[in-house]
Order: C-alpha cells, then structure tokens, then sequence
C-alpha cells in the first residue's frame, strides 16, 4: 500500500500547485510582443513553405501553385511565379541549394509531395528592377545534373507525403529527408543519387512533424533535430561512416500537432498549434532548450490562435516571423524578447510537469519499476532524515556561530566593494572597490592596516600571497600590480592585458601570478622578474576568473562565453570545457581537494562538477547569483546573489543551511576564512562584513 500512499501524496500535491498557479495555465497575450504585419496573400497558406533570402521571404506554392516574395523592409507582398500546371502540391518541401555560380540571386530545389515532382528555380529579387532578369529565371524547371538529364527525387515506392529536408554535410552536398512512415534518407546533391536510407529509432510514425539543422563543431558529423507530437529526436549523420545515431529527447507532455517551430541560437521554439491533439487551436508559445534538455512554456501568448501555421527566422536572426492559416495573419516578435530568464510561474510550470512526468512512470504496467520507484522513494526520505538528524547533532561550531548573523561590519571604502579574500592565516582580509584603493583590514579590530592606491580605475580583485608577505591586485587599467604589505610599497607593476583585468592569483608556490582579462586572454606571470611566460587562448568573450589548483598543475576559468575550461599550466593548453551554463559564467572555483568545481552564472544556477571526470554532480537554482566559493573541508558551499542574501548550502543534500541577511544592497563578494569559522562579503552598501565566531 505505500506505493499508492505515496502516489496520493503527490497527486494531493500536484493538485494544489496547479490551483495555486491556475491563472498562469489561461492565457496571457501581451500584444505588445508582436507586431501585426500586411496579411499574407488569399492563395498563401501560413504553413506554406518557405525560405528567407536577405530582406524577403519567399513563399512558394499554395492553395493556387502561387509563389510571392514579401519584403520585410517594406511590408509588401509580390508575385513571382506559379507551379506548371501539370504540378499538383501537397505535401512538397522547399530548400535552398549552394549556388556560387548565381551571384545575383539563390537557387531552390522543390520536390516531394503525395504526388512527387523535383523542379529547381533560379531566383533574383523581384524587387531589383535593375537586373535584367534571363527568361529562365523565377521560373520553375526540370531538375537536371550536368549533362542535362533530368533529376528525380524520391522513389515510387517512398511516400513523400509532408517530407521534410533539410542541407548539411562538409561541403554542403547532402539533402537529408525525414517521411512517413518513420524514414531518413541522404541524397547526394553532387552525384544526384542516395547514399544511405535509415529507419528513424522512434515509436510513432511521423505525419506532421519538423526537421531542423543543428549547429555542428565537426564538420563530418551532421546534427539534426526531429519533432513529432510531443517527442524529441536528435539525429546525427558521420559522413565519413555513412551512418545514423539516434537519441531521444526529452517529452513534453502538454504540446500537441501542427505547430510551427524554428531554431534559435541553442534553443527551438515552437509557436501555435493544436495541444489537444485534433481540436482547436493554440495560442501557447513553448522553447526547447538544447543544452538543459528542457522544456518550457511560456507565461505570454500568441496575440491569435493558430494552427497550421509557419515560423521563419529573419537572415539577420533578429526576428521571427510567424504566420497562420486563420485570416492569413502575419506578424512578427523579437527574438531577444524570448530568450530570458525564466519567470516564476514558468518554473511552476516546469516543476509541475516533472511531477506529472512522476505521476505516469508511477501508473506504469511494469511492476518491477514500481518497486524501484518505491525503493528510491524510501531512500530518499532516510537521507532526508539523517540530514536533519545532522542539523540537530551539531550543538556548536560555526553553523551555530552563523546564527549570531553579524560579528562585525567594516566600513572605510567611498565607493562599492568588489571583492574580498581572508589571508592565509586568516587574521587579515584585503577588499578591492569601484573606489581605485585596494585596502588590507585587521579582522579582530576592523581597523585598516594597509591601503594601496596607485590604480588608475576601479580595483576588480586583490590577494595576499601564500605567505602573506606580498598582495597581487589587477584593474580595470589594465594593469597588475604587486606590493609589499608592510611597507605597501609598490614592487612591479605588470603590463600585457589590453583590457580590464578581471582576476589575479598567487600560484601555490608563489613563484607566479595568473590573471584573467575582458581582452579573452589568460596570461601567466613571473613573479622574480615581472616578464611574461605565456598566454592561454581559447575563450571566446571576457574572462571573469581564473584559479590555480593547489598543486600548481591546473587553472580553472569562467568566461561569458557561458563555459568553463580547465588548462594544463605547463603546457598551456585547454584540457577540457565544461558546458551547461546557459549564460555569463561570473566564476569557477575549485575546492582545497582539487577533485570539485563549483560554478556561478547569470542563469541564476550554481553547479558543482567532478574535477576529474568533468561530469556535473549537482545544480542549485539562486536567484541573481554573483558568487560562490568551497567552504576549507569542501563540505559546504556559500552564495551570494543581487538579493541581498547569502546563502549556505549543504553539498551532500544540495539544500540550504542558512541565509544570511544584513546588506543593504547586491552581495559582490565573499569568502570562508582558513578555519572555515568565519565568513567575509562586500557589497555595493560599501560595507564588509563578517559572519561567525571570532
């Protein structure tokens, strides 16, 4: 019976949170997202098909085998030309070919349909009057090889049938098809013939669905993308194998048929539709994150409902153009205005569907997953338990002390606090500010000891060596510098970077300095003679952090490319790049072991990785995060968000400990003191403050 108890549990649960968010699941059109255009002509369908060439798009062939040409600068439509009348469409695809021989214009390839037909069409711009336009162009014509004879695509026994196609390959030479029943092939452009015909590794057969290019690093392999109903399927291509593999993606359950969807950068969305599978129409707007393997509704709405409908992103990638069947609308949203950060009735969203996921794997005929289900429910519940058992076993010690909430608070910069570190024997800390000063603070008294002074702009991060006999500052000059603590004489000054210096770092061993730089640039230091030994190239944006591993073999760094990468320090190269942030990665800092890695980014998601394996062990959502850092023991990770709050987290259970409250302003900084007793953040209130027992 503890099955079904646990499966009414969550289901009471579920109910509620869908009662409480009620007003998210009704519709939330802001018509100021979209802006209506001239409606699409009588003889164009919205799920017509459809090519973007520089300011137009192109639409070829509707209810009467028309094609127009719709400027988008000018919000017009144009006649270009109709299908031979001996074409019947239904069903066809249209796809731009690799032309260079046709300056002026671009070459389309149309075939396919119930019943199949395989023309090619020479396009200029029926919108330059200036280009004398040959009889054969804008027309359509015989596909041909290079002697002539005519090309057909597609075999009797094939039904093309709302195919989809889609141009890959290394050199462009290979159209890829996706048809009923559950079909791949790869026709080679080049020797008009095809190369391999696969059986897609899915379970329903595919009648309406959408074939997309993914993005692809190598350039034999080609990825794709498939959506059919509610299912996922990423499909990669190894030109040089000539095979197939194939990986599910993830559900979602509440999308239906018919829709329209187009790629965006590392995202698919996917407008309109019919989420009752065969009745009425969707105003629901979803995305499909590449890289999360995630789904999500969003909170607005089409300002119509639509289904049947077509999605074309601008050549300039700015706008998406969305068109429908319904009153021939046409309109058009910003790109940007959906790429960000989830709402909090979108997470709702999203948390829901995970228990509904929950709820059908419970109701599975299999009773054997039923038992393991059971099982991991019963696990988790007695980690539960000894977590909380752990919390009330811990009488004093610095999880105690935290409760005091303030120590001490220091205050002595005129401008915001960017960063603070404890020195090695905890008994000082160092701040760096907006203010150009770096300064040193005595921890027991608060009393400043030492303030440096000689940048030229806003301070980014500053700290003691090893041995506490010297401090390494870097700048939005440009400059690094070194300086004596107890005299706080400059002793070098350090010149390469050609923008802000992000980070600075003592090597283990002090023999050198690492820094980091909006310039994309990693440069190691000598710290005897101030010279250059090498620069570390491979982010593609700024650098925002660079660490040494205690050993002095690896760095750690954090860029807004979004990524992480680890580099050999001998050799200068990258090791390996850890991806899964889907945005600015403020930093990345490994743990006193060296064996873990924990990550913060404007995704308001901190990660801790496997140092070794690279794999990623846990994610933690933090609303506006700026920082995160390793308590000495590795144990304990602490945060520091634009909120205000500081919050510790429990790394093993990946739950919160503590919040810790008392800026008046975004928490910029933090750090645990050596004994793990004490914990040091600024802030733009100008303050630093201490947390614990001292």
């Amino acid at each position: 019976m503890c099955i079904f108890k646990i499966k009414r549990f969550i289901m009471a649960n579920l109910y509620r949170k869908i009662r409480k968010t009620n007003l998210f699941f009704m519709a939330k059109q802001d018509k100021s997202l979209f802006e209506y255009l001239s409606s699409l002509p009588p003889t164009v369908r919205g799920d017509t098909p459809s090519v973007v060439y520089k300011d137009e798009i192109l639409f070829c062939g509707g209810t009467a085998k028309d094609c127009y040409s719709y400027h988008t600068s000018r919000n017009e439509y144009k006649f270009i030309c109709s299908y031979p009348g001996d074409v019947e469409l239904c069903g066809h695809c249209v796809v731009k070919l690799t032309d260079d021989n046709n300056f002026n214009g671009i070459t389309l390839l149309s075939f396919g349909g119930f019943v199949k037909h395989t023309l090619t069409m020479r396009y200029i711009s029926v919108w330059d009057d200036t280009i004398e336009k040959p009889k054969s162009d804008n027309q359509w014509l015989p596909f041909t090889d290079k002697h002539k004879k005519q090309v057909f695509i597609g075999v009797k026994e094939d039904n093309y049938g709302k195919a989809c196609a889609l141009i890959g390959g290394s050199n462009n030479n290979l159209l890829f098809i996706t048809y009923f029943p559950k079909n791949i092939a790869v026709f080679d452009l080049n020797t008009f013939g095809y190369v391999n015909r696969s059986t897609l590794s899915i379970n329903d057969v595919i009648t309406e669905h959408y074939f997309i290019a993914k993005s692809s690093d190598h350039k034999k392999i080609s990825e794709m993308l498939l959506f059919h109903k509610n299912i996922g399927l990423a499909i990669e291509y190894d030109e040089e194998k000539n095979t197939f593999q194939f990986q599910k993606l993830r559900e979602c359950k509440t999308i239906g048929l018919a829709y329209a969807c187009v790629r965006v950068n590392g995202s698919v969305l996917f407008f309109g539709g019919d989420n009752n599978f065969g009745v009425g129409k969707s105003t629901d707007i979803y995305k499909y994150s590449i890289i999360e393997n995630e789904w999500m509704k969003f909170e607005n709405n089409l300002p119509s409902s639509l289904k049947y409908c077509g999605a074309i992103l601008s050549e300039d990638k700015s706008f998406v153009h969305v068109t429908g069947s319904n009153s021939h609308i046409h309109v058009k949203t910003k790109v940007e205005l959906w790429m960000h950060e989830k709402t909090e009735r979108e997470r709702q969203w999203i948390a829901i569907e995970e228990e509904k996921t929950l709820i059908e794997q419970m109701n599975a005929k299999d009773q054997q997953f039923k038992l393991d289900m059971l099982k991991k429910k019963i696990l988790e519940i007695e980690i539960i338990v000894r977590y909380w058992n752990r919390l009330a076993s811990i009488k004093i010690g610095w999880l105690d002390d935290f409760n005091v909430i303030i120590s001490q608070y220091i205050l002595g910069h005129i401008d915001y606090v960017k960063n603070v570190k404890f020195s090695s024997d905890g008994t000082k800390i160092i701040s760096t500010s907006e203010d150009r000063t770096v300064r040193i603070w005595d921890v027991m008294s608060g009393n400043e000891i030492q303030l440096f002074d000689r940048h030229q702009d806003e301070v980014n991060d500053a700290q003691f060596s090893p041995t506490g006999n010297m401090v390494v500052s870097c700048s939005k000059d440009k400059t690094i510098r070194l300086w004596e603590v107890k005299s706080g004489r400059e002793i070098k000054k350090l010149q390469g970077h050609e923008a802000s210096v992000t980070s600075a770092q003592f090597s283990p061993d002090e023999k050198n300095v690492i820094s980091s730089s909006a310039d994309n640039k990693i440069i190691l230091w000598n710290v005897s003679s101030g010279k250059e030994i090498k620069r570390l190239i491979g982010h593609g944006n700024k650098i925002n952090s660079v660490q040494f591993s205690s050993d002095c073999q690896i760095l750690v760094s954090a860029s807004d490319d979004n990524n992480i990468k680890i580099w050999n320090v001998q050799s200068g190269e990258c090791v390996c790049t850890l991806k899964g942030h889907s945005n600015i990665v403020f930093g990345a800092h490994l743990s006193s072991e060296g064996n873990k890695i924990v990550s913060c980014s404007k995704d308001s998601k901190v990660r801790i990785w496997d140092a070794k394996s690279t794999k990623m062990i846990k994610t933690l959502f933090v609303t506006d995060v700026r920082g995160a850092k390793f308590s000495p023991d590795g144990q304990t990770i602490v945060s520091c968000s634009s909120d205000k709050i500081i919050r510790l987290w429990d790394i093993e259970f990946g739950m919160i400990t503590q919040t810790l409250e008392g800026h008046l302003n975004n928490v910029t900084g933090i750090d645990f003191s050596p004994d793990g007793n004490t914990i040091a953040s600024c802030s733009i209130d100008k303050t630093i403050r201490l947390w614990g027992s001292l």
